[in-house]
């Protein structure tokens, strides 16, 4: 890109997901919370989606069935999630969250916040407001073209 050219939005949208990556391993790498990073992925991804099937969690975290299914019991074994019958297919299994995986997947949250407060002292509440609104409003009108990918 030339020095006076202005970046497309597509330039932008790369650098918000780049940084957006990057703040996610940061909070993991500062945090004191040891919380695997696949399973605090997990729990979140379940948390998004008030529970999956096996295949819709693999899709989504883009890993392999038996990698899926692997994590997922992890999880079950752990307490933090249950399999239940999927009440469209009983043939099928849908995994949730427990009350235990909720309060776990909550704390490691706080653990990351705690983490990197002290980098965010000089940003008054108003700052961290919009910043938390504007995400939330990036990630609204991107979940639709979500939707028309599934």
């Amino acid at each position: 890109m030339q020095q006076n050219e202005q970046p497309s939005a597509d330039d932008i949208v790369v650098d918000l997901l780049v940084t957006a990556g990057r703040l996610t391993r940061l909070a993991g790498a500062v945090s004191s919370d040891d919380l695997p990073r696949a399973m605090l992925r997990a729990l979140a991804v379940l948390e998004e989606h008030d529970g999956l099937r096996v295949s819709e969690f693999a899709r989504i975290d883009r890993c392999s069935q038996p990698a899926a299914t692997a994590l997922l019991g992890r999880l079950v074994a752990d307490g933090f999630a249950t399999r239940t019958k999927d009440p469209r297919d009983s043939r099928a299994v849908r995994v949730e969250l427990t009350p235990a995986g909720r309060n776990r997947l909550t704390r490691a949250r706080r653990a990351y916040a705690a983490a990197l407060a002290p980098g965010l002292a000089d940003f008054d509440l108003d700052r961290l407001i919009r910043l938390d609104t504007d995400m939330n409003d990036l990630l609204t009108a991107l979940r639709a073209v979500a939707r028309g990918h599934q």
